[in-house]
């Protein structure tokens, strides 16, 4: 975990060593002792929940340990106070009280689908035919992992999910603008204005917007956009689209000031290290 994180010192002190420390007295032996460690597709860049600190689970290293997501925090190590070490004990209380000062926290992004993350969990031998066959196109059912692993890098700024599978926004692609910056809202809304690529702008509008009652008028397009611009963020997890922060408005400061994160620049995970953590 990160050694500066106030988890590490309230309301105890929780001896470290550059946020290096032993949860548990005994290391568990299988995946059912080793509680609900979690993947961190939908956690990092999230804008509203937080990786506190890594573990190891039987599914794989560098799973989330202990998370939150709104108002919810998940402590992912299995036993009793008995089974853990004396630093382990006061991680504990202090993630206790951390998650009851959150207790009040706005969930703002339901986890409904995977990330354009998630497919990097896959790429791996016995696993990336399941990628494929599941989740790919089925352009891609040929490639090995190396050609599968280059589609995503190419087009993973215009990824987005229609059911289960990940397909490629063309027309975002074209323009040359990732689908999760609001660039992309006034490209199309330009686009009715201007009287080009209506049918295909108008159905981008709606599939990002949820807004099916304004039209192919870009007047009222530009009306709403101009009214909630500040409080959009967009969200993988919930089905690829803009949401408005709700709070926010109501506040009147734009969300990346609010919430400290912006879906304007998702720092995606190296593809290179499918379960790197970085932000």
């Amino acid at each position: 975990m990160r050694p500066d994180h106030e988890i590490l010192d309230h309301p105890l002190h929780v001896r470290h060593e550059d946020g290096r420390l032993t949860v548990l007295k005994e290391a568990a032996k299988d995946q059912g002792q080793m509680g609900e460690a979690l993947t961190l597709d939908g956690v990092v860049n999230s804008i509203d929940a937080e990786l506190v600190a890594l573990g190891t689970s039987g599914k794989g290293p560098n799973r989330g340990a202990i998370l939150r997501h709104g108002r919810y925090t998940l402590w992912a190590f299995e036993g009793g106070v008995e089974d853990m070490t004396e630093e382990g004990q006061s991680l504990f209380v202090n993630t206790v009280f951390y998650a009851a000062r959150h207790g009040h926290s706005p969930v703002l992004e339901k986890r409904l689908s995977g990330t354009r993350d998630n497919p990097y969990t896959y790429l791996r031998p016995g696993l990336v035919e399941t990628l494929k066959s599941l989740y790919l196109p089925p352009e891609l059912a040929k490639q090995d992992i190396a050609g599968v692993r280059a589609w995503l890098i190419e087009n993973r700024p215009y990824l987005r999910v229609n059911g289960r599978k990940y397909e490629v926004d063309s027309l975002a692609k074209a323009a040359g603008i990732p689908n999760h910056r609001r660039a992309i809202l006034e490209y199309c809304i330009a686009n009715l204005r201007d009287k080009k690529n209506v049918a295909a702008s108008l159905a981008t509008l709606v599939r990002y917007t949820g807004r099916k009652d304004l039209g192919a008028s870009a007047d009222a397009w530009q009306k709403w956009y101009n009214e909630n611009r500040d409080y959009l963020f967009f969200s993988d997890s919930e089905g690829f689209c803009f949401k408005i922060d709700e709070e926010a408005k109501a506040k009147r400061i734009p969300v990346e000031r609010l919430r400290k994160w912006s879906s304007e620049n998702i720092d995606y995970r190296n593809p290179e290290n499918s379960d790197s953590a970085e932000r």
